[in-house]
């Protein structure tokens, strides 16, 4: 009796079993694919919205785009009296897209300024079309994505980017940016990365174009400058005959992390060593996993 019923059991059991495989397999070929396609967006999604972003520097308060093809990607700078837009636009190769910003007084919501950018699958600039002032440049690259030059297309005006090899990391920092037309140089650039002789470079954990690049300071889309940052800047106008040479002075306190806390930025329009007419602004600096966007 007890054999039987161990037997009637076992067979059960085996029931049982076979039935949970069969709706184990079953559930796996209808659920699988709809529920992993969303997981790896969501996942994705997740990934990027993680990650770390600049919100705020100084007054202006940064927003990106939270979701689709183009999360984590900048998308409305806010300041005092403007705000600029970011729209974004898949282009016909893969990899490729365009940017138009949009610049907008705050007052009155008027349109001050367009500029449309087009991105290849490098994932860096090759055109700048200024819709406002109808003119546009072109940006050709070393390597594929270190930017050699800009020109101004139908004009001789273009700006050529210089860069030097790094002693102690081996990796190219720009150098100098000289700018010139059909009567030649007019205006050189020049890059510092540390505060003088003894002193140290500083990592750049996040990487802003730096403003005398004349790019926008938030789009990443021009390769990288340096692995350091600029810590000092000189202008010298071409050909030099004894002209004011404005110099700058970028004082940054990093945090732990490595990331800015404040940027000091002085400015001596007449030259190094001259007080004349100094400007100083102090910028804060907020990152945060936690950004807002649209």
């Amino acid at each position: 009796m007890i054999m039987k019923r161990l037997h009637i059991a076992g067979k059960l059991l085996k029931c049982l079993l076979l039935a949970g495989l069969l709706t184990g397999c079953q559930n796996e070929d209808v659920l699988a694919p709809a529920d992993t396609v969303a997981n790896v967006s969501n996942d994705q999604n997740a990934k990027i919205t993680a990650e770390i972003r600049l919100v705020k520097e100084g007054e202006k308060i940064i927003q990106y785009h939270k979701s689709g093809r183009f999360a984590g990607y900048v998308s409305k700078v806010s300041e005092e009296y403007y705000y600029t837009t970011y729209s974004y636009v898949d282009g016909a190769v893969p990899g490729a897209y365009s940017i138009t910003s949009k610049q907008y007084a705050k007052g009155n919501d008027a349109l001050v300024k367009e500029v449309n950018y087009v991105i290849n699958e490098d994932g860096v600039c090759t055109k700048r079309h200024d819709l406002t002032s109808n003119k546009i440049s072109n940006f050709t690259y070393k390597n594929r994505t270190r930017l050699e030059k800009i020109t101004l297309q139908g004009s001789s005006e273009k700006a050529e980017f210089i860069y030097i090899v790094a002693s102690d990391t081996g990796k190219d920092r720009l150098y100098k940016i000289i700018h010139s037309n059909n009567n030649g140089a007019y205006k050189e650039i020049e890059f510092f990365y540390n505060m003088g002789v003894g002193t140290q470079t500083k990592p750049d954990k996040y990487a802003l174009n730096n403003e005398h690049t004349c790019l926008d300071k938030y789009l990443p889309i021009f390769g990288a400058f340096s692995d350091v940052i600029v810590q000092r800047a000189q202008i010298t106008p071409l050909p030099y005959t004894n002209q004011s040479k404005p110099y700058y002075e970028y004082f940054y306190l990093l945090n732990n992390d490595g990331y800015p806390i404040s940027l000091d930025r002085r400015m001596y329009p007449i030259g190094k060593g001259f007080n004349a007419g100094k400007q100083t602004s102090v910028s804060l600096f907020k990152f945060s996993t936690q950004w807002a966007g649209i």
